[in-house]
């Protein structure tokens, strides 16, 4: 049954975040196909905005004990993160996983570190596409501060409308056009371009 974001109760949108951010800090390809088969159906269904199967997430993430580490961690994190209610913060610890795992190396290929926040907006997007208003309540941030973070994405050309040109997305080499998108949008999708996946790939190499 399809229902909408915002109707989550708190523990339900920690249990959707945990499950993302541990899908990105395991190698699924690890995991036996029976239980990539079953990740695969889970993400179709979430994609459908279908959270029912989020009651059925904790039970999955047992089969393996690293999945179970990571998406636990995740939790924890989020839970921190939400009881303190600062608004400079997004809803992942992202500083301690990169500034804890950065070797010297790896400091010489990320001299500019992206914005934590630009950087989950990145990886939403690239799970699949989102609107202004599903990012606000994803980020927990106010409507002006994701529209900024989306707008500076854009004049990057990191991120693409998903109503825009196709090959912009694969090969975003031109201008930009300018970003006519309001702060209170809550239409249009984005999804992230080339440059955006090679910004995520580099940051994941690096770790």
């Amino acid at each position: 049954m399809s229902q909408s974001f915002n109707s989550l109760d708190l523990s339900q949108k920690r249990t959707l975040n945990a499950w993302k951010i541990a899908l990105k800090r395991v190698n699924i390809e690890e995991f036996p196909e029976s239980l990539r088969a079953t990740i695969e159906q889970i993400e179709d269904k979430l994609s459908e905005n279908n959270y029912q199967v989020l009651d059925e997430i904790p039970e999955i993430v047992k089969n393996i004990s690293d999945f179970c580490d990571a998406y636990q961690t995740a939790r924890q994190e989020l839970a921190e993160d939400y009881n303190s209610q600062e608004r400079n913060k997004i809803a992942i610890t992202w500083d301690s996983n990169y500034s804890n795992d950065r070797t010297a190396n790896a400091k010489k290929k990320t001299k500019q570190k992206i914005n934590p926040k630009a950087l989950f907006i990145l990886q939403e997007l690239e799970t699949y596409p989102l609107t202004l208003e599903d990012l606000k309540y994803r980020l927990q941030l106010p409507s002006w501060e994701v529209h900024q973070l989306v707008k500076q994405l854009w004049k990057e050309r990191k991120i693409n409308k998903v109503s825009g040109n196709i090959w912009y997305s694969v090969f975003p080499i031109t201008k930009p056009r300018p970003f006519d998108v309001q702060e209170d949008d809550s239409d249009t999708y984005f999804t992230v371009t080339s440059l955006g996946k090679i910004e995520l790939r580099t940051l994941s190499n690096s770790r």
